[in-house]
């Protein structure tokens, strides 16, 4: 099952989005990390949504892209990380094996996935 690599990377964008809180709480509290947002200024959901958008990012759009990508969807992958990993690698280094779990959980997450799916078109035909 293919879907066109704009319509996945429009999916990724508003689920990352929609997950990206979830994904800072997640954070935070693996590294027990008082959140520093917290201000009269910044709200907590934004700093949620900060601390989370490059995870989420980078699960969905591995989870996605695998399962669903098509031809040279490993091309796409590593284009589309390019930013996220500049942004992981100076800002959160210390951190950087989070979003290395995220990725692999998501990857193998979406083979799953591809290989339901595939086998379910191979028993139907």
């Amino acid at each position: 099952m293919k879907i066109n690599k704009f319509i996945l990377f429009i999916l990724v964008l508003i689920l990352s989005s929609i997950f990206a809180g979830w994904f800072g709480r997640l954070y935070l509290h693996i590294f027990n990390i008082d959140p520093g947002f917290s201000t009269f200024f910044v709200p907590d959901v934004i700093g949620d949504f900060i601390d989370g958008i490059s995870s989420s990012f980078i699960f969905f759009l591995l989870l996605l892209f695998t399962a669903f990508g098509g031809e040279k969807k490993y091309r796409w992958i590593g284009i589309l990380l390019v930013p996220v990993l500049i942004f992981e690698l100076l800002f959160d280094l210390v951190h950087i094996y989070f979003p290395i779990a995220v990725g692999v959980i998501a990857w193998g997450l979406g083979m799953l996935l591809f290989k339901f799916l595939q086998s379910r078109q191979n028993g139907k035909a």
